[in-house]
């Protein structure tokens, strides 16, 4: 008969086996498409403010625009995305509602979308849907959703270190999910990782931006817009961040598991 130690051990084997299994199915012998997938910190860069786009109403627009005196809270992502970008927006707007600096008063919010097949009615759609839940009527005039070409979308994405993936198959982008706060000249301050934000981090952030303060590097936990596909039977980007983190939850668990048994089992040995 196994000892109770023995079949923990036995069992976090397992576990461990478990948890990489679907990760060789899902990767096989191709490369891995979120591999090309990465948010890189360039503190201290500076943006191509000549860089044109289209706004929400399909006025022609520069960059540059929005860097006049103000720090500006800047995301890439895209509007018709069915995985996080709709959670990122929302948990921008969570964050900002509990700040006590206004949109449009006193920073702006610059939304780019990564698609370049996307349209002003998709970035106006976007728009009415976000202001919507910002609590401060009459502060529209700060928020910004832009639309543009392949080279301009990838010009912006190159100079603020965002890496993300166009998988035709399945007609969808692999992206990391976060925020960037610049200063008013357009320099890279801040990077903030994820779909919920820390109001007062993000205050923090964006008076230290103002002051063309820039920030220091921060740990990076990605969680990738992407999902799995059952006609490729791949476990990609979101869905293979949580199998991760629940899999380093179980062998944690486990592993303490076994730890406590063996202290109990050496304290009952006799004298």
């Amino acid at each position: 008969m196994l000892s109770m130690i023995q079949k923990l051990a036995f069992l976090l084997l397992l576990t461990l086996l478990l948890a990489s299994a679907p990760l060789a199915h899902a990767q096989g012998q191709q490369p891995h498409p979120t591999e090309a997938v990465a948010f890189e910190q360039y503190l201290g860069a500076q943006v191509p403010l000549d860089l044109n786009f289209l706004d929400e109403t399909g006025a022609t627009v520069r960059l540059g625009d929005y860097f006049d005196g103000q720090a500006v809270v800047l995301l890439l992502s895209y509007y018709e995305c069915p995985m996080l970008c709709p959670l990122l927006r929302d948990g921008l707007v969570n964050s900002l509602n509990e700040v006590r600096l206004n949109v449009g008063d006193d920073f702006q919010v610059v939304n780019v979308s990564i698609d370049p097949t996307e349209t002003p009615m998709n970035a106006a759609s976007a728009k009415t849907l976000t202001t919507m839940r910002y609590n401060r009527p009459g502060t529209e005039h700060g928020w910004h959703f832009l639309t543009g070409t392949q080279d301009s979308i990838q010009q912006l994405a190159n100079a603020v270190g965002f890496r993300y993936f166009y998988d035709e198959t399945i007609n969808q982008y692999a992206h990391a999910s976060g925020i960037l706060v610049l200063t008013p000249n357009g320099t890279l301050a801040r990077y903030f990782y994820g779909i919920e934000f820390n109001p007062g981090d993000v205050r923090l952030g964006l008076v230290e931006a103002s002051g063309n303060k820039i920030g220091t590097p921060v740990d990076q936990f990605l969680l990738l817009c992407y999902h799995f596909d059952p006609s490729t039977g791949r476990y990609t980007g979101l869905v293979m961040t949580i199998m991760r983190v629940a899999g380093i939850s179980t062998v944690l668990i486990i592993g303490g598991a076994i730890f406590v048994m063996g202290r109990r089992s050496t304290r009952a040995l006799p004298v």
